[in-house]
This record gives structure tokens, sequence and C-alpha cells, in this order.
């Protein structure tokens, strides 16, 4: 049986729509890894990245927007999870091909969460100073 999605991930959706701030985390990763001569990874201190944050969030609520029009499963596989956002992904690039791969895979895995256990718990546990507000850039400019 298909379980509704959480009305605060629905909430949150309608305020992106809308153009109205979402109180969200910062998607990505500063910092890009360097192989280490097969230890573990260690950060590359010389590349600084910068990401897109309402661009990512887009993506991001694109995902969400996909689930609220078929019969989301909550026991859909990651894999079967991925292979959607990977058709989702070819669609939102055919208007946004900025998106480094990091910032794909951080909307990816806010969306696989606020899908399963709500918003408010997907972005709950960070400092605050980690907390953003992001707006759906479209509705900005106009």
């Amino acid at each position: 049986m298909p379980a509704k999605i959480k009305a605060d991930v629905l909430q949150a959706l309608d305020d992106w729509k809308a153009g109205k701030p979402v109180k969200s985390i910062e998607l990505g990763h500063t910092h890009r890894m360097k192989d280490n001569g097969g230890q573990s990874p260690t950060i590359d201190l010389s590349v600084r990245l910068s990401n897109d944050q309402e661009r990512a969030h887009a993506y991001c609520f694109a995902i969400i927007e996909y689930f609220t029009g078929v019969n989301y499963e909550p026991h859909l596989s990651h894999d079967d999870y991925l292979k959607i956002c990977d058709v989702l992904e070819q669609k939102f690039r055919e208007t946004d091909n900025d998106l480094t791969a990091e910032e794909l895979d951080a909307a990816e895995s806010l969306a696989w969460k606020a899908l399963h256990v709500g918003w408010r718990r997907a972005i709950d546990g960070h400092r605050d100073s980690m907390y953003i507000e992001v707006s759906r850039p479209q509705v900005q400019s106009t």
C-alpha cells in the first residue's frame, strides 16, 4: 500500500514552489577528496568548491515533486530510487546542466531522507551555523 508523504515535506515543497524561503541544510561538499596512495582519501585543501544551494535544492524539490505525482512506495529500494533519480537528473539537466556531481548526490540524498522521515527530521541535528534558507530562483526573479 502506498504511503502518504509527510505533511512537512509537502509544506516545504509548497513553500518552495511559491518562492517562500525554506529552512534547509547546505548541500554538497566544500572540498574535493584526493587519493592517498591506497590509504584513506584526504581532503584536498587546494580546491574549495562553491555549491549553488538554490539550484541544488531545485533538483531536490524536483525529485520530491515527482514522488508526489506517483504512488510513492516507502519500501522502494535505494537502488531503485537512484535509478529513478538517474532519469529525473537527465530531465533536470535539460534546463540546468551546471550542477556538480556532489550537488546532485546531495540533493538526491536529502530528498530520499525527507521522503522517509519528513522534512524536519531530514534536516535535524546540525549546528545552527549549518542551516540556511533557500528560495526558488525563478520565483525570486519575477
